[in-house]
């Protein structure tokens, strides 16, 4: 695993690794930004928060509630028949409608370092991940992300966007979204050398 930290201006540019290892705040009442002292006054209660379903095998290695409550808004993948490694990119909103207003923007990632390096995708404006979509079995096959809107976001809006689907054929398929007014804020992992299981958290949207 690695964290990144703040990025520049622009979402989704890296510029530079503040740490490695596990020292991350990673409780689900995460009162800051452990970098920054930046306040978190928004998104919902951490008693809303539920995990969606988990996928993939029992392998690698686990890490609970890998981000403090946040606002994820895009995502990396390395892949070749299976997801080798992601890194999901998120900030920690201050305002109540959850809209990024240049708060540090972070990055954490996991697996291994093989597989082809596929681009950044980024969710629009005013979006953000809502939902997981992909295929499993004894591991991640495929990945992707479904985004939708930050302050009010709806599983089923005809203005969701979607990601690539990066990876192989195999598994079982699965779209998992959080439900009506509720965010992926966070998720459980597992992973070594390769993307083993992946679990989507979502909390109140505010």
């Amino acid at each position: 695993m690695y964290r990144y930290g703040r990025f520049a201006g622009v979402l989704g540019t890296v510029v530079g690794m503040v740490s490695t290892g596990c020292g991350l705040d990673t409780g689900p009442a995460a009162a800051e930004s452990d970098e920054t002292g930046v306040a978190i006054e928004d998104l919902g209660s951490a008693v809303t928060e539920q995990p969606l379903a988990a996928h993939g095998g029992g392998g690698g290695v686990f890490t609970g509630h890998a981000t403090p409550s946040a606002v994820i808004y895009g995502l990396q993948v390395n892949s070749g028949n299976l997801v080798d490694h992601i890194t999901f990119f998120y900030y920690q909103p201050t305002r109540s409608d959850n809209i990024y207003v240049g708060e540090p923007l972070f990055a954490i990632g996991f697996g291994g370092g093989g597989g082809g390096s596929n681009p950044s995708f980024v969710c629009p404006a005013n979006q953000a991940i809502i939902g997981l979509r992909g295929a499993s079995g004894s591991m991640i096959d495929r990945i992707g992300v479904v985004c939708g809107d930050v302050t009010n976001p709806d599983p089923f809006s005809a203005s969701n966007g979607f990601s690539p689907l990066w990876g192989g054929g195999g598994g079982g398929f699965f779209d998992d979204r959080c439900g009506l007014g509720r965010l992926m804020d966070s998720f459980n992992v597992r992973s070594g050398s390769l993307v083993d299981n992946l679990q989507a958290i979502c909390i109140n949207a505010r």
